[in-house]
């Protein structure tokens, strides 16, 4: 029994099984993906390489090692790598962004002979850590709005440096973290709804100047929002900041707009209106959107998906493998995917909300987070509830750069639940 212990990872066995499960439903969906499609007359290849399916399999085995060993390594060595790690991210972005390869109109690789590594994602694992140590000695110092602020201008670093590649989906990633994360720190009432409210503003400024090219949106949100401040019990100064922010922020929109690159701007335009380049930038997201209607409560069948399988749906072996799930098994299907990130989900927070020390509880929540926006946000874009951003879909997605990173955060979500390390 002891040496059947020795193979598997420490921990919870339900994520652990929900990892395998996520795990043999990629190399499903990866399998579909490089099938060709029988129909009655002829048979049609499929553009994705059967190659795809076997790397998958070979990522997936150092997956696993570095799964285990994330889940019996102690807490107390995690939380002591945690400063040199960032630095060694930091300086890795840094190192692409002067001297990397550029592939598909992008600096984001670290190239290691045959191996394309994504140095983003070792910066989300390094990020969780250091936001851990940071908040768990905040917590027992009493100090508040200097972490908090600290700890945001600390994340604007792999934010800034993820989006200059260009990688905007994956830059978004740290903002989430950093909300997450401070969110459970206990960050003042008055801090989440001024963010809250800023992105609604940078949301009705946009539409009002990008995409109606008319200042009514706009100029009715900051109405409402006078009006909602005049009738809420606050002091007169934070009514005051909170307009300031959203006019600032509102203001703020068409100077970031400018920002990015033509094909995110058009990505979010099409999202208001796909038909506008339905040919173009539209196209992923109608045929997506197509894909998963198609295969309604049970699906078209596996292997039988047409969109995937003429080619009709891109990037259905990456960051639109969710669109091949839902042609194929359904909603059904769809539901029991879902199902298991959950399952990783909750029982995160659970184990998050009973650590005895601070840094394991941050750590999970972190996890949690990382999985929680990633799906969520991967699933918004394939359904066209947000603009396309190039996010994948974790333990799902082909590429082995999130797949290891993914793993190793469950094995420490793993490490976590298993309490072993603690003292």
């Amino acid at each position: 029994m002891s040496s059947m212990s020795s193979i598997f990872p420490l921990g919870d066995r339900r994520i652990l099984w929900a990892w395998v499960l996520l795990c043999l439903g990629s190399l499903a969906l990866l399998w579909s993906v490089t099938e060709p499609i029988k129909g009655p007359y002829e048979q049609i290849d499929s553009v994705v390489a059967k190659g795809v399916f076997y790397r998958q399999v070979v990522w997936m085995l150092i997956s696993y090692i570095a799964l285990f060993s994330a889940s019996r390594v102690t807490l107390r060595f995690l939380e002591n790598m945690a400063v040199p790690l960032f630095i060694i991210s930091v300086l890795l972005l840094v190192y692409i962004l002067a001297t990397g390869p550029r592939i598909g109109g992008a600096r984001r690789w670290l190239v290691l002979g045959p191996l394309h590594f994504q140095a983003s994602e070792l910066a989300k694992v390094a990020f969780i850590l250091l936001m851990a140590q940071i908040l768990e000695r905040a917590k027992e110092g009493g100090r508040g709005f200097s972490v908090t602020l600290g700890t945001f201008l600390l994340m604007l670093v792999p934010l800034t440096l993820v989006l200059r590649e260009p990688d905007l989906g994956t830059s978004l990633v740290f903002l989430a973290l950093w909300v997450g994360m401070i969110f459970w720190f206990g960050v003042p009432g008055i801090l989440l709804l001024g963010a809250g409210s800023a992105m609604l503003s940078a949301v009705f400024s946009f539409y009002s100047e990008s995409v109606i090219h008319q200042a009514l949106p706009w100029a009715v949100y900051l109405l409402v929002l006078v009006g909602a401040l005049f009738l809420a019990r606050m002091s007169i100064l934070s009514k005051v900041v909170l307009l300031l922010v959203n006019l600032a922020t509102g203001i703020g929109i068409p100077f970031f707009w400018e920002k990015l690159q033509r094909y995110q701007q058009e990505r979010i335009l099409t999202f208001f209106d796909p038909t506008r380049d339905a040919f173009g930038s539209g196209y992923q997201a109608i045929q997506s959107k197509v894909a998963i209607g198609s295969g309604g409560l049970f699906g078209s069948h596996y292997l039988q998906g047409t969109q995937k399988g003429l080619a009709f749906l891109p990037e259905r072996h990456t960051d639109f493998i969710f669109s091949v799930a839902g042609e194929e098994l359904g909603l059904v299907g769809v539901f029991i995917l879902l199902g298991l990130y959950l399952v990783v989900i909750l029982r995160g927070i659970h184990h998050g909300t009973h650590a005895r020390r601070s840094f394991a509880r941050f750590l999970a929540i972190g996890v949690v987070t990382y999985f929680s926006f990633h799906v969520g946000v991967n699933v918004a874009i394939t359904t066209g509830l947000l603009p396309v951003t190039g996010l994948p879909l974790p333990l799902i997605s082909y590429g082995g750069s999130n797949l290891l990173i993914s793993s190793i955060l469950v094995g420490l979500l793993l490490n976590v639940s298993s309490r072993t390390f603690d003292d």
